[in-house]
């Protein structure tokens, strides 16, 4: 353990429940934020060429600070950003649209006169291919500099203001979308609109995202974390979710048994075998001897859909891919057989199930419609004079990194409604938490984990046609997600 973690540890008693009211779920991303220059090219340049882009792009990248800006637009949310950014005049303009998205950056370490990191991407139409120019004039933030910087939130005495006095008045957490006409899904159990905590957690935070960039580092962020967590009595109040990247990184592996929800995708799948591609069910069950027992699995597969795979419960799910219904159903992904995966975890019920049907057509080697009502209505809402295609497929310029961390922020969002942290998603499930009134008003208005990932599911759809993030948690509180 770093001497700089441990000097975090103060001889201070928990700090004791006080009251049943609730305060907002609190959510800390750590990770990097770029900048992204596309340039649309006819084709590829030649050497000593001169050519003309059709139509250039300027995105905001980085899964941390994505995954916060959809994060920040739901109700009840406080999202915090750890990042290193640049102190140049670009700089501080992205510094201040990222609190004008109400995204602190009060925890990042900003370098004084320092540019942005960025990457030029050259797309030839011609060829669809892409040729990528990285620069990042920043250096990554040390383990030290880490501790230093969340020092603030981890000490106790400079958390304990959250944890109100008996009589204070609850923090309500007022919907940003504004007046949601629309009912809430049936299918939802009396959901509300904020995932609130109660006050009487003694953790400072309530969810810890990395992003598994920098494995050494982060190896030891999380690790450092967790010791102290557990040394406050805190650590089962609170989320520590990784997301492996879509690069496969050297050494990742080392992550996920410090993880309670461990992010994966079909790019990483495909680096282990080419026949985890075809199937996330394989795939996750693989992990099984890897994660921890109590782990959720989530598994994001681009435009066939996600999956998510509950260790302790032994339970699958998995949403199909976004296809308009007015097009032909695709020929059905053959499975690869699973007689030969160690650790087989069936679902509770025995079968893999559809989050839309309930069905095991993925078993059987069916493909049914979209879990998302929104892709289902593509047809009559999509505009004839948009080049996005109806058909979302890759070659229709599906913005598939920005639906990755959409879907990503959708399961942080969904999850955190009063499904985690709490048993049986944490390193002591079998333990008692809070007692019994505690989880009776625990499970007031919880989220059932299909709901979790249509919810998710459909968040991405939503982003991978469109450009921005604005907007988001709106589009899904009219699609009647977000209830009173």
């Amino acid at each position: 353990m770093a001497p700089t973690m441990a000097r975090l540890r103060r001889d201070i008693p928990d700090i004791p429940p006080s009251s049943t009211t609730q305060r907002p779920v609190r959510v800390v991303a750590c990770g990097t934020l770029f900048l992204t220059h596309t340039l649309s090219l006819a084709s590829h340049p030649e050497p000593a060429s001169a050519v003309r882009a059709h139509s250039v792009t300027r995105t905001r990248g980085g899964s941390a600070s994505t995954c916060m800006s959809t994060l920040a637009q739901f109700p009840g949310v406080d999202a915090m950003l750890v990042a290193a950014l640049g102190g140049n005049e670009e700089g501080r303009m992205i510094i201040s649209d990222l609190e004008q998205e109400h995204v602190s950056t009060k925890y990042c370490k900003v370098w004084d006169q320092s540019g942005v990191p960025s990457a030029w991407v050259l797309h030839a139409d011609d060829a669809d291919t892409k040729t990528i120019i990285y620069n990042n004039p920043l250096p990554d933030i040390t383990h030290e500099e880490f501790i230093s910087l969340l020092g603030p939130i981890l000490v106790p005495e400079n958390y304990a203001y959250l944890n109100a006095t008996p009589g204070s008045p609850p923090a309500t957490a007022t919907a940003a979308v504004g007046s949601i006409p629309n009912q809430p899904r049936p299918s939802l159990s009396n959901s509300s609109a904020a995932p609130a905590r109660p006050t009487h957690s003694p953790a400072p935070l309530d969810w810890i995202h990395f992003e598994g960039r920098s494995v050494k580092t982060t190896l030891s962020n999380i690790v450092g974390l967790d010791g102290l967590a557990r040394e406050r009595k805190w650590r089962n109040h609170c989320v520590f979710s990784v997301d492996v990247g879509r690069k496969p990184r050297q050494g990742i592996e080392a992550l996920l048994p410090h993880a309670d929800v461990i992010f994966l995708n079909r790019h990483y799948a495909r680096a282990h075998s080419p026949h985890y591609a075809a199937s996330p069910r394989a795939f996750l069950l693989s992990l099984t001897t890897v994660a921890p027992p109590h782990a959720l699995l989530v598994a994001y597969w681009g435009t066939e859909g996600a999956a998510v795979l509950s260790v302790p419960t032994r339970e699958y799910f998995q949403s199909s891919g976004w296809v308009d219904t007015a097009l032909p159903t695709p020929a059905p992904t053959p499975m690869p057989s699973t007689t030969n995966i160690p650790n087989i975890v069936p679902t509770r019920q025995g079968e893999v199930q559809s989050v839309r049907s309930g069905s095991d057509f993925w078993a059987r080697g069916h493909h049914t419609e979209s879990s998302s009502e929104f892709t289902a209505a593509l047809a009559s809402t999509a505009d004839p004079s948009s080049p996005m295609p109806t058909r979302l497929d890759a070659a229709g310029g599906v913005d598939d990194v920005g639906a990755q961390d959409a879907f990503a922020a959708g399961m942080m969002f969904a999850l955190s409604r009063r499904l985690v942290p709490g048993a049986p998603y944490t390193p002591a499930a079998g333990a008692s938490r809070d007692g019994a009134e505690a989880d009776t008003n625990r499970d007031r208005g919880r989220w059932r984990l299909e709901e979790c990932l249509r919810f998710a599911t459909e968040l991405a759809g939503r982003k991978a046609r469109r450009t921005g993030w604005d907007g988001l948690a709106e589009e899904m509180a009219q699609a009647g997600w977000l209830g009173a």
